[in-house]
């Protein structure tokens, strides 16, 4: 028995102890949760998200700033709110139920092993955990299912007391009041959210804006399009317009004469206005809040279609010829008979043969003119036999105009010729078309153009006679189209009579060329490559032309003179411009290069002055644009080459001193010769190979490269060996020296 309680004694401590093992791991592993994993598995308890409290508008703005309230509800958590104002002023605060400094209900999740509150009055040895409890019941051999009731049924009431108290903590709550003294005119942002308290984690945001429009809306402009003093002739719209700075314009109200209200939705709208309309448009704006802005009066408009009246009398009736100055009468009316009312009179002007005689003025400011009557006097001489036109044009402000045109004769005038297609003294290089006319406003009697040629050999005959059956009629007078085409030069003479005797006679002389200047010699120089450039031609070599004519030479766009120097290099274009008296023009251009600059010649391996063993090659070559080699003289011969040569190769074998004479050119004959002078040895043998590096040592002389370094053999760099490398030279050299003459010794023996 008593092994058998040991053995369930063990058996209940290793349950203990691996429920407690249990225990432990459960809380690391909810103690190791982050908010977001608990909020994937669904651990976040429903919270009651605080109550925002503020009157709402039907627009979203109020005129005052409104009072708002927030009311928390929730005691495991915090509400923070931030108010951000127009100006960047920030408001914060937070509610909590219980206040910050006092102890939280139910702010700390519960450990597993440690004892309830409400436990206290169960002794110490209540206080201890579940695992020290039943050590303690085993070791004073209690039976442990009566034992363990007991903690059982005590912990039921105090569950329960927990659940009857949670009701009245849910009516508990926490509320803050706003002023409207923090609201600022503008939008507002008001940023309300909630925070759990055991791991300050957001469970709830909203955002609201509190929009405040305390002003009033700007006052309404009036914006007419080609208003005159608010006088329109016919229908138009007037564009309305208002601001408001802060919520912005909802409406414009506008009251029209008659009674008539229209209302424009936003800050910008147009009133259609039709003719008939007279009077002022009263108009204000309303906001988006609703608040009401001043009231503006519009100018006066006037809108009406019609014309003024005229009348015009001449003196003595229509087509009656006047000796000299007459007088003109006009009257000015406006009868507003269509819509009653007019605009008034505004200016009336009066022309005489087209050109403005007199004008009058009346302006708004001295009040409306509705008729007037003018006087003028007519001087102007009658032409073509037709009477002057005389014009009234008369206008009123809303811009409604009236013309009134008679004819007054007046015949006191010789007949008029004109000429047209052609000037006296004129050079032309096109056919002349003239067109010949005699003006006569009476009876013409007589008319007749007569002309003379001179061609260029200086022979003049007459070519045209023409009388008054060959013209043709026009009203008032004779017209005649002559076209000359031929170069020489003319002579002209017209002459004409009216009844009443008057004798007119006009005459020109007038020459044709058709052919342009010819320019010599530019066009020798297109594409020419030259060392310098310099023009020697005078004005009459270069340039031929029958008739005085200017030309202008130009060297890259500049001026150039004749006789000039230009050295500097590069490409040049030259231009001759060249236009007679008869504006025949001319052209010439070429394009050339300036270089006096000589090749240079490269070259490769053999350089002068060097000494070759066995062979050596040659390399020569040129890159300049439109350079070439020449010539190559090799030892004093020729060698053959292409005409646009620019690289030369070949290798030289055979021993002794050599020359090579290289000759290279450009487009523009500049010339560069080069000389080299070299040697090229023959291989030697074993000892040569050996003795002539030390006797190059000895000797002091190295062979240096085309950048000026020595050309040293790889047993001269290692100078590491030093004097032993040396003396065994040495030796071997003396040793292959006294074989080779030992063998000849013998060989002669």
């Amino acid at each position: 028995m008593r092994r058998m309680d040991e053995r369930s004694d063990r058996k209940a401590a290793g349950i203990t102890i691996s429920m407690m093992v249990i225990f432990f791991c459960l809380a690391l592993s909810a103690a190791g949760k982050s908010p977001s994993r608990a909020a994937e598995e669904g651990e976040y308890t429903a919270y009651e998200n605080p109550r925002i409290d503020c009157p709402e508008t039907e627009s979203g703005w109020y005129q005052e700033p409104p009072e708002v309230k927030l009311i928390h509800t929730e005691p495991e958590t915090v509400t923070k709110y931030l108010i951000t104002a127009p100006s960047g002023k920030k408001t914060e605060g937070e509610l909590r139920i219980g206040g910050p400094g006092e102890p939280e209900e139910s702010g700390e999740p519960e450990k597993p092993g440690e004892p309830e509150e409400p436990e206290e009055q169960g002794g110490p040895q209540e206080s201890e955990s579940l695992e020290g409890a039943e050590g303690m019941e085993e070791a004073e051999g209690m039976e442990g299912t009566e034992e363990k009731g007991e903690p059982q049924e005590s912990e039921g009431p105090e569950e329960s007391e927990d659940q009857e108290e949670s009701p009245e903590t849910e009516t508990a709550a926490a509320e803050t009041v706003i002023s409207p003294e923090i609201w600022e005119e503008g939008e507002n942002h008001l940023s309300v959210w909630m925070e759990a308290k055991k791991d300050e984690r957001e469970v709830y945001r909203e955002e609201r804006k509190v929009r405040v429009d305390k002003s009033e809306p700007g006052k309404v402009e009036f914006v007419y399009r080609n208003m005159d003093k608010g006088y329109f002739q016919s229908s138009f719209q007037v564009t309305v317009k208002a601001e408001d700075a802060v919520s912005g314009v909802g409406e414009i109200i506008c009251a029209m004469p008659g009674g008539r209200n229209q209302k424009i939705e936003g800050g910008l709208g147009k009133l259609e206005i039709d003719t008939g309309f007279t009077g002022k448009i009263t108009a204000y704006a309303v906001d988006i809040s609703g608040r009401k802005g001043k009231e503006t009066e519009s100018a006066q408009i006037c809108c009406e279609n019609e014309a003024p009246q005229i009348s015009l009398d001449t003196g003595a009736g229509r087509e009656i010829w006047h000796q000299g100055t007459t007088t003109v009468c006009a009257r000015v009316y406006e009868t507003g008979e269509r819509y009653g009312f007019s605009s008034g009179l505004k200016r009336v002007t009066y022309y005489i043969d087209g050109q403005v005689a007199g004008k009058k003025e009346y302006p708004s400011s001295g009040g409306e003119v509705f008729s007037d009557f003018l006087e003028f006097e007519v001087s102007k001489l009658s032409q073509n036999g037709e009477g002057i036109p005389v014009m009234i044009h008369a206008l009123d402000w809303a811009g409604n105009t009236a013309v009134k045109i008679e004819r007054v004769f007046i015949d006191d005038q010789f007949p008029a010729i004109r000429i047209k297609g052609v000037e006296d003294s004129a050079i032309t290089g096109e056919n002349v078309e003239m067109e010949i006319a005699v003006l006569e406003e009476n009876v013409l009697l007589k008319s007749e153009i007569r002309i003379w040629h001179t061609d260029p050999d200086e022979e003049r005959t007459e070519i045209v006679t023409i009388n008054l059956g060959d013209w043709e009629w026009t009203e008032g007078g004779r017209k005649k189209k002559i076209v000359l085409e031929e170069t020489g030069i003319y002579e002209c003479r017209i002459a004409a009579e009216d009844a009443a005797g008057h004798e007119t006679e006009r005459s020109l002389t007038f020459a044709i060329d058709r052919d342009s200047p010819v320019i010599r010699y530019v066009d020798q120089m297109n594409g020419a490559n030259i060392p310098f450039f310099q023009w020697n031609y005078g004005k009459e070599e270069m340039i031929r032309d029958l008739t005085e004519y200017s030309y202008g030479m130009y060297l890259n766009g500049a001026p150039y003179f004749s006789g000039s120097v230009v050295t500097e290099e590069g490409e040049k274009l030259l231009e001759v411009r060249a236009e007679d008296a008869a504006g025949n023009l001319s052209f010439a251009k070429a394009v050339f290069t300036v270089d006096h600059t000589p090749p240079v010649i490269y070259y490769g391996e053999a350089q002068d002055g060097r000494v070759y063993d066995g062979s050596v090659k040659l390399s020569f070559w040129v890159d300049g644009a439109g350079e070439r080699i020449k010539s190559i003289h090799i030892n004093g011969e020729k060698q053959i080459l292409s005409p646009d040569s620019r690289i030369f190769e070949s290798e030289i074998t055979e021993s002794g001193e050599h020359s090579v004479e290289v000759c290279a050119d450009d487009l523009a004959g500049n010339e560069t010769v080069k000389q080299i002078l070299f040697e090229v040895r023959a291989e030697n043998g074993l000892a040569g190979k050996v003795i002539e590096p030390v006797k190059r040592i000895f000797s002091g002389k190295t062979e240096r490269g085309e950048n000026g370094s020595e050309n040293r053999s790889e047993g001269e760099k290692c100078t590491g060996w030093g004097l032993p490398a040396l003396g065994v030279s040495v030796g071997f050299a003396v040793l292959c020296a006294f074989a080779g003459k030992w063998m000849k010794k013998k060989k002669i023996s």
